[in-house]
């Protein structure tokens, strides 16, 4: 089964959790329990609209959303918590001057995609 584009299944965008949620949220993990909350839908509806097995989101979880995946996720959700709650770490990170590896050197790769 494959999950059809927005337009085609009438499948509302996701939205915005509130602020008062995503500070509430204390790692990623309670992003995605809350965020399956919302949705009011069970481990294998969800994997059936992003097209993963129960187990596959039952794994994350645990471990995580993987980057990839982390729009299929909320459009299945219907809540965009995770992306959000992954920013305000990032926003954060910046503010206290603790930026990732990954961002600064994705920073400067993006200067050249900027440059030409």
């Amino acid at each position: 089964m494959t999950f059809l584009p927005n337009r085609i299944e009438a499948v509302p965008s996701a939205k915005p959790a509130s602020d008062d949620v995503l500070r509430l949220c204390r790692d990623e993990r309670d992003a995605f329990l809350v965020s399956v909350q919302l949705s009011g839908l069970t481990y294998q509806e969800i994997g059936a609209r992003i097209g993963v097995s129960k187990q596959g989101v039952h794994k994350w979880r645990e471990q995580g959303v993987p980057h990839r995946r982390t729009r299929a996720f909320c459009n299945a959700t219907g809540t965009l918590l995770v992306i959000q709650f992954r920013e305000l770490q990032k926003a954060l990170r910046v503010a206290q001057n603790r930026v990732r590896e990954a961002d600064r050197i994705g920073y400067i790769a993006s200067m050249q995609g900027a440059a030409a």
